[in-house]
């Protein structure tokens, strides 16, 4: 059965409605724990479960999707779950409806956008939304709370609060998403990718343990330049006292943080049946009345564990650079360098840049480093993550190794 697309929103110049789904309870509330009646998304309300990545059979191998489903997860007090797919996600999920879980959504809450998607990838038709009735902007959010079903609003300053979260929650994962969908307590395991981090509350038989959760993941790397110390220019640098230019010193600091694979298991089971045959020898199969002879009885049952796997992106918090002078030049510019040139002394023989995160994967140019002090400079990079719904943050420190700063020196010959 093709359930109505529950909640759709008009903006800009793209019509959006609003719409609960047929087996939606009038007035049970699920929505008030969401949103609230000036269309704001209550994040800080839901415990957030975070952004995943999986590999699923109704996504395309194409460039850039390669078969992976996108969305953010959320959880609300009452224990119902609530997805953000990606536009892409959302889309693909419309072309396969039962598959990727779409069609078993309790409700949605969506712009234009998502109902432009949904009506090219064919799962709803114009024809679908002639029926639909109306809800004043200023009421909308409440209707919506209070449980009605087939509605949609045009602009308002309700349907903006709604727009402009859903917007902040698209730029913070870097996804564009469209459209909300709600799934009640005891049906995570029609949503995409299955309960994940809601297994170990559901009701599950206690007759065999399963494995606790774990994680894995890999080292965070950390690469330089293509010259030594990450040096990329110049190929030759001099102190920047002679060089007429102050040219200084161009470094590359490349950071990598790997997913963190979430592996939890499902405890599911199994039973064998047998039949009671009838006396007089007629008859075969099981059947489901208690009052056939041949009805049905389990005569076994067991349980096995299912192992299942999410991908968590760990995003990079900060990077720290420092890029200090080797003990072996400061001695040498105290020492000999002092004895060929009176008065040399160390002038800027230390440097420290500290920089935000941004995603997984992050790449800095620190340009022209006014390096006034000659001899072997070593870089060193400290990188920390945010960490993520399983994981802690994580910290990493390595050197990349060390970069040749010269001094041209002057000598003097006297004539006869």
């Amino acid at each position: 059965m093709r359930i109505n697309v529950p909640v759709l929103l008009f903006f800009a110049l793209i019509l959006a409605f609003t719409v609960a789904p047929a087996h939606a309870q009038e007035g049970d509330g699920a929505w008030g724990e969401v949103v609230d009646a000036d269309g704001n998304i209550l994040y800080d309300n839901l415990t957030d479960l975070g952004e995943a990545h999986e590999s699923v059979d109704w996504m395309p191998d194409l460039p850039f999707i390669d078969g992976q489903a996108t969305y953010h997860e959320y959880l609300t007090p009452s224990g119902n779950l609530v997805v953000l797919p990606s536009a892409t996600t959302l889309f693909f999920m419309a072309v396969n409806p039962e598959a990727s879980g779409l069609s078993q959504a309790d409700s949605y809450l969506g712009n234009g956008l998502g109902v432009l998607e949904t009506m090219l990838a064919g799962y709803i038709s114009p024809s679908d939304l002639a029926d639909l009735g109306y809800s004043d902007s200023a009421d909308f959010f409440q209707a919506v709370i209070d449980g009605q079903s087939s509605i949609w609003t045009l602009g308002g300053l309700t349907t903006i609060n709604f727009l402009t979260d859903l917007l902040s929650g698209s730029l913070a994962d870097q996804n564009l998403y469209t459209m909300i969908l709600l799934y009640t307590q005891g049906a995570c395991g029609d949503a995409p990718g299955g309960c994940a981090e809601l297994v170990e509350a559901l009701p599950t038989p206690t007759e065999i343990e399963c494995p606790a959760p774990y994680i894995q993941t890999g080292p965070i790397s950390i690469s330089g330049g293509s010259g030594d110390g990450g040096k990329i220019a110049p190929p030759n640098p001099v102190v920047v006292g002679q060089d007429k230019d102050k040219r200084g010193v161009d470094v590359q600091v490349n950071v990598h943080v790997p997913p963190v694979i979430y592996h939890y298991f499902v405890k599911i089971p199994h039973q064998e049946e047998s039949c009671r045959r009838d006396p007089s020898g007629h008859g075969g199969g099981c059947s489901d009345h208690p009052g056939d002879p041949n009805y049905k009885s389990v005569v076994n049952v067991w349980y096995e564990c299912e192992e299942h796997t999410r991908s968590y992106t760990d995003r990079i918090a900060s990077v720290v650079i420092t890029i200090n002078l080797t003990q072996e030049s400061r001695q040498w510019i105290l020492t000999e360098l002092a004895q060929a040139y009176p008065g040399a002394h160390l002038i800027h023989p230390d440097f420290s840049f500290s920089y935000g995160g941004g995603g997984a994967s992050w790449s800095k140019i620190i340009p022209g480093i006014q390096t006034a002090d000659p001899g072997n400079y070593r870089v060193n990079v400290t990188a920390r993550s945010t960490g993520t719904p399983v994981s802690a943050p994580r910290s990493a420190s390595a050197g990349i190794g060390q970069f040749l700063v010269e001094l041209v020196r002057v000598t003097l010959i006297e004539g006869q």
